[in-house]
């Protein structure tokens, strides 16, 4: 199979986990997102896509472009901000400057949306977020914000972050973010191989496996 041992580390994960994922790469998250999407349908779990100011919509058109189309028929999308509009639309938000009035409606409009039975969720754009809001008042906002959702027991969390704009941040907040998840992968790039690196995680500890390492065309094929 294409993904390899990507989808040994993603089936390790159970409900209520939270993975950070932390890029570097061109194409990594790419990968990652199409790993996450043929998983999600072939064990017929539901995904929650959210889109905060047009990020989701960066990835999915570049795989577009290179597959030629993009199934996310199990896939619904919560919006936040931004016009881009890709796949299923299930709520679409107004972005709030006031980040308490944000954090306030984003929490009814998730609940809303959010499926009963367990769930796949990815959130991107949350690195947008922190940049907005780099003040030590709107960094702990937003941190205990994500405090409060981790602890739902029926969601397996994929929370994507451009670590270059994170780690230019005044208020520095990944660290604190590792903290909080079960696991942390750093994604790389070696030529044409992208480089999953377990920071943290239960699986690379059980396996004794630090890296995964796939060739980009074994997952996006040929055309890229």
């Amino acid at each position: 199979m294409k993904f390899g041992l990507l989808w040994e580390v993603i089936k390790d994960k159970k409900f209520g986990e939270t993975v950070i994922v932390e890029n570097q790469t061109s194409l990594g998250i790419e990968a990652l997102l199409l790993s996450l999407i043929e998983y999600s349908r072939a064990n017929d779990i539901p995904l929650l896509i959210e889109d905060i100011l047009d990020t989701f919509p960066i990835y999915a058109r570049h795989l577009e472009l290179i597959l030629g189309n993009l199934n996310l028929e199990n896939s619904k999308i919560l919006k936040i901000g931004g016009s881009d509009d890709v796949g299923r639309i299930a709520e679409k938000l107004r972005f709030e400057t006031d980040l308490r009035v944000y954090l306030s409606r984003y929490r009814e409009a998730f609940y809303s949306v959010s499926p009963k039975e367990n769930f796949i969720d990815l959130v991107f754009g949350l690195d947008r977020l922190f940049a907005l809001n780099d003040t030590p008042m709107g960094t702990s906002e937003l941190i205990n914000s994500i405090k409060t959702y981790i602890t739902n027991k029926n969601r397996l969390a994929f929370y994507f972050f451009e670590l270059d704009l994170m780690e230019n941040l005044s208020t520095r907040p990944i660290p604190v973010i590792e903290e909080l998840a079960t696991s942390v992968v750093r994604v790389t790039q070696d030529r044409d191989t992208i480089v999953f690196t377990m920071i943290k995680d239960s699986w690379a500890l059980k396996a004794k496996i630090k890296e995964v390492r796939i060739s980009v065309r074994d997952i996006l094929g040929d055309e890229i």
